[in-house]
């Protein structure tokens, strides 16, 4: 995580919170998504997608992530509620086992929380989701608030 030193204005206001995004800025999720997304289409029947589709489609929330998951591998849409219930089954279990904190991070939280700013993390993933992977990768104390995509 860069060291947020950029120049201030005359006459601006100073910096007293920040606002963190949580996939692909704080923690390397696209593996998490790869095998919920895999296990979720084992249980349809359907064949797994590539790490290199899930890499193009993640970051615009888990709908999209689902309903181009279900195209790519020409599912029909009828079935979307069933992969929707399985996805969020398999993603609760695995949520964080195939991730990884990016260098730097917990360092520039530090730095951020030795400022005194209280640290908001916000992601598209639904909340539940998102307080158990900050849990699970010990960067939950570092946040006053977290908003997943359900907010």
């Amino acid at each position: 995580m860069a060291t947020l030193n950029y120049p201030r204005p005359a006459g601006a206001p100073t910096w007293r919170a920040a606002i963190v995004d949580l996939d692909g800025t704080l923690v390397d999720t696209v593996g998490d998504f790869e095998a919920a997304l895999g296990a979720m289409l084992a249980d349809l029947g359907l064949p797994p997608v590539s790490r290199a589709f899930i890499g193009r489609t993640v970051g615009k929330g888990s709908e999209y992530l689902l309903t181009r998951t279900l195209a790519e591998v020409g599912a029909p849409e009828t079935i979307y509620e069933q992969a929707w219930a399985s996805y969020q089954r398999h993603y609760g279990v695995i949520n964080g086992r195939h991730s990884d904190v990016f260098p730097g991070v917990r360092e520039g939280l530090e730095a951020l929380a030795r400022r005194g700013w209280p640290l908001v993390c916000t992601t598209n993933k639904p909340g539940v989701h998102a307080r158990a992977l900050l849990e699970r990768k010990a960067l939950a104390p570092f946040f006053a608030h977290v908003f997943g995509g359900d907010a």
